[in-house]
């Protein structure tokens, strides 16, 4: 869309390249490059410039030929000189997964190569990509590789794709948040961080918060409407589980997720509030839960020593202790069922929807207020699927990510064997915990919580022991000690850099990585 009396430049231009040392016809037409030999065998390749990187010169070994001034791209004083230049571009692979691939253009005229690149470059530049990024690493997430995977895997697609990246090591815990709160953003398009699910947070907390306070909200306020922070944001997988990098790209590999912030592409993402007793405890993105993941999360801090390995240690003596906690929860529950697809795909139409909503200020809080009391096993607010590596399906698997929702899975307390087929579904790829007898899953705008019979006054932070039959929330991967709590969702809060899952992996045969 553009304002009136701006023209549309829609280029075309046609001419004859080598390519890979076949002859070609190139069309360039409507932000799509495409090209097909001369000659036998016949071959015909598309090249969508949505998915072009960048595109550079191919120098000869004399450079004072090729490059006699500083001023390359400058006609009037240097003439072109460059017969050959290269497409940096994007490939989807299988598995959702995007390959960065390059092909080389020669034509023996350098007026033509230079007038293809120039427009190219024009049309690069129309697009919403970010130049100047500003970068938080985690160099203790995960199996502590941030730094590693930041100059081995980010930097070289950065410096292809001309951003700038200004990098920052986080030293302690919700070091990236204290940035965020304090940092100017004249100089910043976008911001990005390479760890894990905490890491992400720590970023979107502070961007939310710095948002408020910037606009004189109180994000105590449970009622509070919230502004989307201008800022988009991109996540890199370098933690223990990387569970958001895994819903937003469909894998947890670090060059799908480095390309999917350098073409710019985004999607909003919905954000949960905590509040308990009129303050705000935190945002989160991905699953806050009650009991069981409660236990484990608390429990595991005590072993950071051994890893990732922690939770699996921390999951067995939890499993195994099968504690159960009374609670009551009453939700605002939506018309729609959240054990029926469709998934949350790339283009979703639900998302889309409330998108849509949301930009006429038509997100209503539609449904019926319900009571739930008893015994839990686990109480689970999703705010996305939570699928990853060792969950394909997730806890939810048909939970959206900007449809406004959060799906709340009531786990009541049962014996071992129960607990044993609730963890066989969720490593399962194909079944999900919906038909289990002592599972209920309600799709919500918002919930709340109370334990039973403890009451939150009871609780100081931190407790100094813990009370008998009163568990812990387990939120974003962090412990958070209120018992009581109200869960709001906030539809499509943060823009964050995503394709989204592609419902079905076809095979191209016509892309340029097999000409």
């Amino acid at each position: 869309m553009t304002d009136a009396g701006e023209q549309v430049c829609d280029p075309v231009l046609l001419n004859t390249f080598l390519i890979r040392k076949k002859k070609c016809r190139v069309y360039f037409h409507r932000g799509t490059l495409i090209w097909e030999t001369e000659g036998a065998p016949y071959t015909r390749c598309t090249l969508p410039l949505a998915d072009v990187i960048a595109v550079h010169y191919v120098h000869s070994s004399d450079k004072s030929q090729c490059c006699p001034s500083a001023e390359l791209d400058d006609e009037i004083k240097s003439p072109p000189r460059h017969t050959s230049f290269t497409l940096h571009h994007a490939v989807p692979a299988s598995n959702n997964k995007w390959r960065h691939r390059s092909v080389t253009l020669n034509h023996t005229d350098p007026r033509q190569a230079a007038s293809w690149v120039k427009t190219i470059r024009n049309y690069l530049n129309s697009l919403d990509r970010p130049k100047r990024l500003l970068l938080f690493v985690n160099p203790y997430g995960g199996k502590r590789k941030g730094i590693k995977i930041y100059e081995k895997h980010v930097k070289p697609l950065f410096s292809i794709a001309g951003m700038d990246a200004n990098v920052m090591v986080t030293q302690r815990p919700n070091h990236a948040r204290d940035i965020l709160l304090t940092q100017s953003f004249d100089n910043i398009d976008a911001v990005a961080c390479i760890g894990g699910d905490g890491t992400f947070s720590e970023v979107f907390n502070g961007l939310i918060l710095r948002t408020a306070r910037d606009l004189g909200i109180d994000h105590n306020d449970p009622e509070a409407r919230l502004p989307t922070p201008a800022l988009k944001v991109g996540v890199i997988p370098g933690g223990s589980t990387d569970t958001m990098a895994y819903c937003f790209h469909g894998t947890t590999d670090i060059q799908t997720a480095v390309l999917h912030i350098v073409l710019g592409d985004s999607r909003g993402l919905d954000l949960c509030s905590v509040h308990s007793n009129a303050t705000l405890l935190r945002y989160y993105s991905s699953v806050i839960s009650y009991g069981y993941l409660g236990d484990v999360v608390r429990d595991s801090e005590k072993f950071r020593w051994m890893g990732p390995r922690r939770y699996d240690y921390s999951g067995f003596k939890k499993f195994m202790a099968n504690k159960g906690y009374e609670g009551e929860i009453t939700l605002l529950a939506d018309p729609c069922s959240p054990s029926t697809g469709p998934k949350c795909w790339n283009n979703c139409q639900r998302c889309q929807t409330q998108c849509e909503r949301k930009k006429i200020k038509d997100v209503q809080q539609q449904g019926e207020w319900k009571t739930f009391r008893g015994k839990f096993f686990m109480v689970n607010g999703a705010n996305v699927s939570c699928a990853c590596t060792r969950s394909p399906n997730g806890i939810s698997p048909y939970c959206h990510m900007g449809d406004g929702c959060v799906d709340v899975i009531l786990i009541k307390h049962s014996n071992l064997l129960n607990n044993l087929r609730l963890l066989l579904r969720l490593t399962s790829k194909d079944k999900a915990l919906y038909d289990l007898p002592f599972v209920e899953v309600h799709r919500a705008r918002e919930f709340t919580f109370r334990a039973l019979p403890a009451p939150i006054s009871q609780v100081e932070f931190p407790p100094p022991r813990l009370i008998p039959g009163v568990s812990v929330w387990n939120c974003d991967g962090e412990v958070q000690w209120e018992t009581n709590m109200r869960v709001r969702v906030h539809c499509q809060l943060l823009q964050v850099f995503t394709r989204g899952i592609q419902e079905t992996q076809e095979t191209t045969t016509c892309r340029l990585c097999s000409f």
